[in-house]
């Protein structure tokens, strides 16, 4: 009969014997990772012993791991991912952490809702870069018949399970990461968009209206605090979170100077304690004073109290305990729900949201001033190598974008202004004379003519 050919791994049945010099001797046959075959044999001092030394020389030739007490190559790749996650959870917790708690939360939602169902019960030795592809293509395929795109959590979920593979092999469960070897599509990155003059003025008259409608109702008394915040993210291009994080302590209205922002935090949510202040921004280049427009400091002087300290939120939310007022900063959800109220009514729904007034900003800083300084004004970080890196002191200012922005507010204003003299003139000539004006030949161009006059600003 013959030999059952054995896979690359496996070995054959171990046969000990004695030796003419009574020692005991084990031997096997084994395939190697690469398909060969060899012989494998060792002695020892008894049948067991010699038993033993093969079976350690069968995994020294296939360098099989044998992994830690936290961690073996049969473990589950749920207890795996679990292990991660605590590992990262208890890192968030270090002084200048290498990952942030909401960073562990997302990577927590990722892997309980894509990746511990399908491949959660698995061992870690039976993962191999087929298994790990054809889950991946499994969530593509998943995107493609449901409502939602799935090509950046496929992404995003190979990423956190590249990492859980890796910490597997730090602790000797694994050789290699079979995950390495997949691929995931292209994420197609969106083209930038921008508003135009007339948008932002549609936009900030919008919230205005609404808050002018909220006049008189029963419940709390408006507060101005939407028109205020569209207003420091037109004038800043600050994120959301980070305009929502402001102190009084970060803003200068001072009359004998520069008029300025302070970003030093941004707002974060965290799994079991909600929508919190953290006391950074979202990266070391975050870190900015900003020299803000006209029309900014209008917006957050209407807003301020008449006493104010450095730590009072200037958007803040009130809540009471024991029958006092606590002042806290306002969350991102809150002003994103406040603003798309504001929205409906001015029948602008889906046409804005909050990132949309950061790209806007940045685009008119770039045409008027350069990308560098749009990069500088938003917060992101200018690449200089080692020499930016270790030699060069960061300065905090940004640079002055205030004129573009108070100019791209002021432009318009005088847009709507003209648009609102020709359509009282159009107006008043249809009560006199009936007609409606703009169907005669001369008249219609003459119409045309002042329409693009109007709108051809560069902007």
């Amino acid at each position: 009969m013959a030999r059952q050919r054995l896979k690359p791994g496996e070995h054959g049945e171990i046969f000990v014997y004695q030796t003419p010099d009574r020692r005991w001797r084990a031997k096997t046959r084994l395939r190697l990772m690469d398909g060969k075959e060899a012989q494998v044999s060792r002695v020892g001092k008894s049948a067991e012993a010699a038993r033993l030394n093969v079976q350690a020389a069968l995994a020294e030739r296939l360098d099989l791991p044998t992994g830690s007490g936290a961690l073996k190559p049969d473990s589950k790749v749920g207890l795996a991912a679990r292990q991660w996650i605590n590992e990262l959870r208890e890192q968030s917790t270090w002084p200048n952490p290498p990952v942030l708690p909401q960073t562990v939360d997302e990577y927590e939602r990722l892997l309980a809702n894509h990746l511990v169902p399908q491949l959660g019960k698995l061992r870690l030795n039976e993962l191999t870069p087929a298994v790990c592809q054809d889950w991946i293509n499994a969530l593509i395929q998943k995107g493609k018949s449901g409502p939602n795109d799935l090509v950046v959590t496929a992404t995003q979920v190979r990423g956190a399970f590249r990492q859980v593979l890796d910490r597997a092999i730090v602790h000797d469960a694994m050789r290699y990461n079979p995950a390495d070897k997949t691929t995931t599509p292209h994420r197609r990155k969106p083209d930038p968009k921008a508003m135009t003059v007339k948008d932002v003025y549609r936009l900030r008259k919008a919230v205005r209206d609404w808050e002018t409608s909220r006049q008189g109702r029963p419940g709390p008394e408006p507060t101005g605090h939407v028109p205020a915040a569209v207003d420091v993210m037109l004038g800043t291009g600050l994120r959301i979170g980070e305009v929502m994080s402001l102190l009084w302590g970060d803003v200068n209205l001072t009359k004998d100077g520069l008029p300025t922002i302070s970003v030093a935090a941004t707002m974060v949510d965290i799994r079991g304690r909600g929508t919190v202040r953290q006391a950074h921004t979202k990266t070391d280049a975050g870190r900015r004073t900003i020299i803000i427009p006209k029309f900014t400091v209008e917006a957050l002087e209407s807003i301020r109290p008449a006493t104010t300290t450095p730590d009072m939120p200037v958007f803040p939310s009130r809540r009471f305990k024991n029958g006092e007022v606590l002042l806290k900063p306002q969350t991102t959800h809150n002003i994103r729900r406040t603003l798309r109220h504001a929205l409906e009514l001015a029948k602008m729904t889906g046409e804005v949201h909050p990132h949309l007034l950061r790209s806007t900003v940045a685009t008119v800083v770039a045409r008027k001033q350069g990308v560098a300084d749009a990069a500088a004004l938003l917060g992101h970080k200018i690449n200089a190598g080692v020499t930016g890196r270790h030699y060069i002191e960061r300065l905090l200012l940004a640079p002055d974008t205030s004129a573009v922005l108070q100019e791209m507010i002021e432009i318009g204003e005088e847009q709507a202004a003209h648009e609102a003299i020709r359509a009282a003139q159009a107006l008043a000539q249809r009560s006199t004379t009936g007609r409606v004006p703009g169907r005669a030949g001369p008249a219609s161009a003459t119409a045309k003519k002042v329409t693009m006059a109007g709108e051809d600003s560069g902007w």
